[in-house]
């Protein structure tokens, strides 16, 4: 399994890339390495390893977002991985096959996105392939953070259409994310230290704490954003402008 992001997105982040192997290790347990698997395909080893003897968690941030955070409802869509329901060792099925859940991180002040988790048992290793890099766009600005467990419940979640958008437009195919959009979903939300830099790659993406209300699935995020009123704007214009 590849899960191709990597350097497709370009948010900056006011973050210069650092085109480096060296890692930023905010965990105390676990450290992070990468390392070319195809150069020619733009795919990477990332490769984890928990030199503690104790379980720990973490976020992998690098080029200016959190793995798993970009095109999370195109995964969920076409079974590339699943909401985690509680904090267990990742299963080692080989590097071509491994995957891993995905969360929701609470930055606090009702910050929260959502983003892939690895939980590494004690003294375990393991990898995971990610597509999207390039020899001058590799992995940059790499950072670990370790993440704790806050509580398990039903939450409403809710993604900008824009992100299916790009991924198409990115990939030249035609892909759906989850619908309806948004949903409710059982999942888990983890704590995120505060050296941890808050990024929300899509404006419209969005968590609620709680089950989705009739309210919000009336919104009809699948069909609406300010994006798609700007692109139907834009076709009128140049319709006119045609005649």
């Amino acid at each position: 399994m590849v899960v191709f992001s990597g350097s497709k997105i370009t948010k900056s982040n006011n973050i210069q890339p650092l085109y480096e192997n060296n890692v930023l290790a905010f965990s105390v347990s676990l450290n992070v390495s990468w390392s070319w698997y195809s150069k020619k395909d733009g795919i990477v080893i990332w490769t984890f390893t928990n030199r503690s003897f104790l379980q720990s968690t973490v976020i992998l941030f690098r080029n200016g977002y959190y793995f798993g955070n970009a095109y999370f409802p195109i995964y969920l869509q076409n079974g590339v991985t699943n909401w985690a329901k509680k904090l267990s060792p990742l299963i080692d099925k080989g590097v071509e096959q491994n995957s891993m859940p995905l969360a929701i991180l609470d930055f606090g002040n009702g910050n929260r996105i959502v983003a892939f988790i690895f939980t590494l048992a004690g003294g375990q290793k393991w990898s995971v392939l990610e597509g999207g890099f390039s020899e001058f766009m590799p992995p940059s600005n790499v950072a670990l953070f370790d993440v704790n467990y806050e509580h398990s419940g039903q939450f409403c979640i809710g993604y900008d259409p824009k992100q299916v958008r790009d991924w198409d437009d990115q990939t030249n195919s035609d892909m759906k994310g989850y619908s309806p959009n948004p949903s409710t979903f059982d999942t888990i939300e983890l704590s995120v230290p505060s050296t941890a830099p808050y990024v929300k790659l899509f404006k419209f993406d969005f968590v609620q704490n709680s089950p989705c209300t009739n309210q919000i699935n009336n919104m009809g995020l699948e069909n609406k954003s300010s994006d798609d009123l700007e692109e139907i704007i834009g076709r009128i214009i140049n319709r006119i402008r045609s005649i």
